[in-house]
């Protein structure tokens, strides 16, 4: 169980999220532009609706004058692009009326896949773990008061897309690591290799994708094991660019310095999906793609983090993670703890 300790400025500047105390689950109409917007996260700007005497929700409407009426729940008909959401809601987000406290998600042994996971529940798990742990963090903001189960199970889906990518790095090589890089971000079948094929001009060839990663190498020279793997990457790369993006959090601060002040940035506010999210990216780290005399390969021997001390190692196979039996032993143990039998 993590630790909890009192919501401070400096506890949310090093990751900190604050753990929310009630949690309840409303409907909502979300207005959305269905246009283009395949495959992103809600944006979360909902309508809210009102809650009469009787129990029955009204929803304030502006009618073709533009005045403001109430339209009953059971009369409400969803507009073309408009989809009704379920919105996770912080009962009391006033932090007059409450004691915050915080949890270092970077500290939580193998969240990112306890995250996947809760991606494929049902609602009621998802609404469980927030009244648990706090908000996930959609909108990289710890002060947030709202996230849809909609939103949360779209940026979820795609951190299992990225989490499998990784994977299929570790485990697989040449053309069957094309064939799954396809299947996970559905390209057609074949895609990578015909690119690989003809790579003087194809863009998704792996010397092609190496050149425009500032990668110099004469064509003459074979690719041992790395084409595939450059090709993988870059589709990862491609994955994790725009969660990365909208999850973290980044604030510019003035610190004084000896002589004087200088400007500097810091990611802030990195709660539980933005963890998830940079852990991925970290163990898709390695493999690295290295120069061996005068030919590109995939060294397996890149020095890579414990995936649980954190401590810098050199691994002596393909898929180590640990860097010694105790971390193992003791990784073993804490998912056996997580997950107990039924």
């Amino acid at each position: 169980m993590e630790e909890r300790r009192p919501a401070t400025d400096a506890a949310l500047a090093t990751g900190g999220w604050v753990v929310g105390e009630t949690y309840v689950v409303r409907d909502a109409i979300e207005r959305l532009d269905l246009r283009g917007q395949a495959g992103r996260p809600l944006q979360g700007r909902a309508v809210w609706a009102v809650e009469e005497g009787d129990g029955r929700l009204v929803w304030p409407e502006r009618d073709w004058r533009g005045q403001w009426g109430a339209i009953r729940d059971e009369d409400r008909t969803l507009r073309p692009g408009e989809r009704r959401v379920r919105l996770i809601v912080e009962a009391s987000p006033d932090p007059r009326t409450r004691t915050p406290t915080v949890w270092g998600p970077g500290e939580r042994a193998g969240l990112a896949d306890e995250l996947v996971a809760l991606g494929q529940a049902d609602e009621a798990a998802i609404v469980r773990w927030v009244e648990a742990h706090g908000f996930l963090g959609i909108r990289a903001d710890p002060h947030e008061w709202h996230e849809s189960v909609e939103e949360i199970r779209a940026a979820l889906a795609v951190l299992g897309q990225a989490r499998s990518l990784v994977a299929a790095i570790r485990t697989l090589t040449g053309d069957p690591l094309r064939a799954e890089t396809e299947r996970l971000l559905s390209l057609p079948p074949g895609l990578l290799t015909e690119a690989q094929a003809d790579h003087d001009h194809q863009p998704l060839a792996g010397p092609q994708l190496a050149r425009a990663f500032g990668i110099v190498k004469p064509t003459a020279e074979a690719w041992p094991g790395a084409g595939a793997h450059i090709q993988a990457l870059s589709a990862l790369s491609s994955v994790l660019q725009a969660p990365l993006e909208r999850f973290l959090r980044v604030q510019t601060t003035i610190a004084p310095t000896g002589d004087g002040m200088r400007l500097q940035g810091a990611i802030v506010a990195a709660g539980p999906l933005a963890t998830a999210y940079l852990r991925t990216l970290d163990e898709a780290s390695w493999p690295a793609i290295t120069y061996v005399g005068s030919l590109l390969r995939v060294n397996w021997q890149t020095p890579r983090p414990c995936g649980r001390c954190g401590r810098t190692f050199r691994p002596s196979r393909r898929d180590r993670k640990w860097c010694s039996e105790r971390c193992r032993w003791a990784a073993s143990k804490a998912r056996a703890a997580a997950h107990p039998p039924a």
